[in-house]
């Protein structure tokens, strides 16, 4: 059917009508009839100039003015006529409704004007002398050609403008002439059926090219429409991970609360034990505790990095401390599952933010430790290339080249269908990738299957002019253990966790004082007579007061420069910066006992 239709718009001589017309080429009809219009003023130069030539024939013949002149004078009103019409149409927009009219009133005058124009050439090469019948055909023929070609888009209409003209040629040709008019005419014959069909290949091509235009304008649009909804799907899903991730780090603070004080109480409760089969169980309540806050660390690492609420602060940092600091926690892990462990460290200095390339190398040695079951898991650092690269091999089951590439997909692990709890959620290498790009660190992989993985992170040199600390070694149990009953306040808006706190305090050595406000504090120091030693609060204490508030508050009654822990669970990066810049050290939740304690004894000591 619109194959069908394409060709009956193709073959339409004069298209008076757009009844059957598909829309488009309707749209192309409504096209041309608008061009034909607009293009007349153009023509007038041409027609004023053809009216010009006919005159000087018209002086130069012996034709009865009663002939010509009538014929002359509509061909001229017909040119006027015309001029006010092209300009009104300017102010038209031309469309189906109003389309008839205006494509009659074009043909119309068209075939007025040259059926007078006609009629006047056939009168005057009759009465015309031989030597300027001559110039009257030539004038025929470069003005009929010459409109036939102008209006060759619209055949219809060159047809109806030429045609008159021509047929009334060929007449004066045969009654008034001889052997040579008549070969003229036939002349004029060939030359006329040359141009009928060549114009009609014309007209068809055009017809088509704008057939594909508007084919392409279409496509275009719709193009551009499914762009715009690709473009409006992406926003909108960027929309709804942006707010899934605020959503996670804000409801983590929540999810931290009874985690921190699980993880207090059940090292509190380790401590306090003694028969061989309580400890065991507890160190059992242990493990798993270990585990669901290392699953809780790996999401809150990705919603805090996603919510970009991970601040990134490059200094120089040495190979050697960096390393140091993972050595204690990975022997004591390879030795559990019976591997060798070896760190080779270097003097190089390498520009990176400590505590990101911390992650990185921890999450890296987790996951060799947790996929080597015999061998050994190594971390070693070379200098190559100008930079840095800090190395973590093992001698696990290794990675098949087709995986290589998904192992930093979010939850997708090796080997682990079943997604047993054990082997975590597959977000370690996830965080891994997040902090390279927040970082703009490169790392490259290279393993084969059964015989390991090395994961390589390059960094950029740094410069051993500037040091920087980094933890120590777990200290012991004595020295986490207040020596003189120090006074510690703890400031907590969650009963559950500040009487876990205050507990763990308490069989620690220190006099803790809990509340949930800063002058409730500083009553039960004073009935206490107790000077703190320190202060341990919560950022979150209330709708418009923060830790951050409370720790003024009790700076200014006991010392300005009192030690402060501020413990949180916000993913702020901005809460970390206002607390180093009043001197308070920051410290996330969850935590276990020996890092508060530690920290707590870090602070007082240095004091």
């Amino acid at each position: 059917m619109p194959i069908q239709m394409q060709a009956r718009s193709d073959n339409r001589l004069l298209c008076l009508s757009l009844d059957g017309l598909s829309e488009q080429d309707a749209a192309i009809w409504i096209d041309m009839i608008g061009s034909g219009w607009r293009n007349h003023p153009k023509a007038v130069p041409l027609q004023l100039v053809g009216l010009s030539l006919i005159g000087v024939l018209i002086a130069k013949s012996s034709l009865p003015i009663g002939l010509w002149l009538p014929l002359y004078a509509c061909m001229i009103v017909v040119c006027l006529a015309v001029i006010p019409l092209a300009v009104r149409f300017r102010r038209v927009q031309l469309q189906a409704g109003n389309y008839r009219p205006w494509r009659w009133l074009l043909l119309g005058w068209r075939a007025v004007h040259a059926v007078s124009g006609g009629a006047l050439c056939a009168l005057l090469y009759g009465s015309l002398t031989a030597q300027w019948q001559l110039p009257l055909l030539i004038t025929v023929v470069v003005f009929t050609y010459g409109l036939t070609f102008y209006a060759i888009e619209d055949f219809g209409l060159a047809m109806v403008g030429t045609a008159p003209v021509v047929l009334s040629m060929l007449l004066a040709l045969l009654v008034h002439g001889g052997q040579v008019d008549h070969y003229i005419a036939v002349l004029l014959v060939a030359a006329g059926i040359n141009g009928l069909l060549a114009g009609r290949a014309i007209s068809r091509r055009l017809f088509e090219a704008a057939r594909m235009r508007q084919r392409n304008a279409v496509l275009v649009q719709e193009l551009a429409r499914e762009v715009d909804e690709v473009t409006r799907a992406k926003a909108l899903a960027d929309q709804a991970n942006r707010e899934k991730s605020e959503f996670f780090a804000a409801a983590s603070h929540d999810l931290r609360q009874p985690l921190y004080s699980l993880q207090l109480l059940s090292d509190h409760l380790r401590q306090q034990l003694s028969t061989l089969y309580q400890i065991e169980v507890a160190d059992k309540l242990g493990i798993a505790l270990t585990s669901m806050r290392h699953l809780f660390e790996r999401m809150f690492d990705v919603a805090r990095i996603d919510a970009q609420k991970v601040a990134y602060q490059p200094r120089h940092v040495s190979v050697r401390d960096l390393f140091m600091s993972l050595d204690h926690e990975f022997a004591l892990a390879c030795s559990a599952k019976g591997l060798r462990w070896s760190v080779q460290a270097t003097d190089d200095w390498l520009h990176a933010d400590p505590v990101l390339a911390q992650r990185m190398l921890r999450n890296l040695l987790e996951n060799a430790v947790r996929y080597t079951s015999q061998g050994e898991v190594r971390l070693r650092a070379r200098s190559r290339g100008g930079r840095i690269h800090c190395q973590v091999w093992d001698t696990g089951m290794g990675i098949a080249s087709a995986d290589q590439a998904k192992v930093f997909d979010d939850y997708f692990q090796v080997q682990n269908a079943a997604r047993r709890a054990q082997d975590g959620l597959g977000l370690g290498l996830g965080v891994v990738r997040r902090l390279l790009a927040l970082t703009n660190t490169r790392i490259t992989l290279r393993s084969r299957l059964g015989r390991g993985s090395c994961f390589d992170i390059a960094f950029a040199p740094g410069d051993a002019s500037q040091a920087l600390p980094v933890p120590s070694a777990a200290p012991t149990e004595a020295a986490m253990t207040a020596t003189g009953h120090e006074c510690v306040l703890v400031m907590e808006d969650q009963p559950h966790v500040l009487e876990a706190v205050v507990t763990v305090l308490d069989h620690s050595g220190y006099m803790a004082l809990g509340g949930d406000n800063a002058m409730a504090l500083v009553r039960q120091a004073a009935e206490r007579d107790a000077w703190p030693c320190a202060v341990i609060c919560d950022y979150r204490l209330g709708p418009s007061y923060s830790g951050l508030d409370a720790i003024a508050e009790l700076r200014h009654e006991f010392c300005d420069e009192m030690p402060a822990i501020l413990v949180t669970g916000d993913l702020d990066p901005s809460i970390r910066a206002q607390a180093e810049a009043q001197g308070i050290k920051v410290m996330h939740k969850p935590l276990d006992r020996a890092q508060l304690l530690i920290a707590l004894r870090e602070l007082t000591r240095a004091r």
